[in-house]
């Protein structure tokens, strides 16, 4: 019987990388990583202080079929949900416009939004009684999505798809999908 304190064959390891061939292997990913940057460098200016705002288009229409959920406070009535059809994305301000819809025990409300994933900022541009016209936001400033306790659907939307970190996600089709998976399995 063989003891296992006897000595053994060397194990054969797969032969690694060669520094040359690791060389070889490190060009290749910075290429591949360079050919992704052009996409983050488009937006990479928008935090810029003479960022200039285009003007807002007017609200689009929107239905109350087919809204995307909004996770919100366990203690709050309201339920919040996105019109996936009115997300749109401007590439050259990099703002991500869209209407999002507050249904309450005694009302449903409407909102135009935009988020500027760059600065981690919302603005509300228009709201909406149900049945009503829509109203220019009287306080339509940008402010920061963190923090807000009165309003954190705009920071939920960022966080779970809108936005890839400082940066828009590629298209609003990306968006909307990104929206619509379980939580937590994409881009985390």
């Amino acid at each position: 019987m063989k003891s296992p304190f006897q000595k053994s064959k060397p194990l054969k390891l797969p032969r690694l990388l060669s520094p040359l061939s690791l060389a070889a292997a490190s060009a290749a990913a910075a290429l591949c990583l360079g050919a992704a940057t052009p996409a983050a460098t488009q937006y990479a200016d928008l935090d810029r202080a003479d960022w200039q705002e285009d003007a807002a288009p007017p609200p689009p229409s929107y239905s109350l079929n087919g809204l995307i959920d909004i996770e919100m406070p366990r203690a709050s009535t309201v339920r919040m949900g996105l019109d996936p059809d009115t997300v749109t994305l401007n590439a050259e301000t990099g703002i991500v416009r869209y209407v999002v819809v507050a249904r309450g025990p005694s009302a449903t409300n409407a909102f135009y939004e935009g988020i500027r994933c760059a600065t981690g900022e919302y603005r509300v541009y228009a709201r909406q009684v149900r049945g009503s016209e829509w109203a220019p936001a009287s306080d339509s400033e940008w402010k920061s999505m963190r923090g807000q306790v009165s309003y954190p659907h705009p920071y939920r939307l960022a966080r779970d798809g809108i936005c890839l970190g400082t940066t828009p996600n590629a298209t609003p089709k990306e968006m909307v999908r990104a929206l619509r998976s379980p939580k937590g399995t994409l881009y985390d």
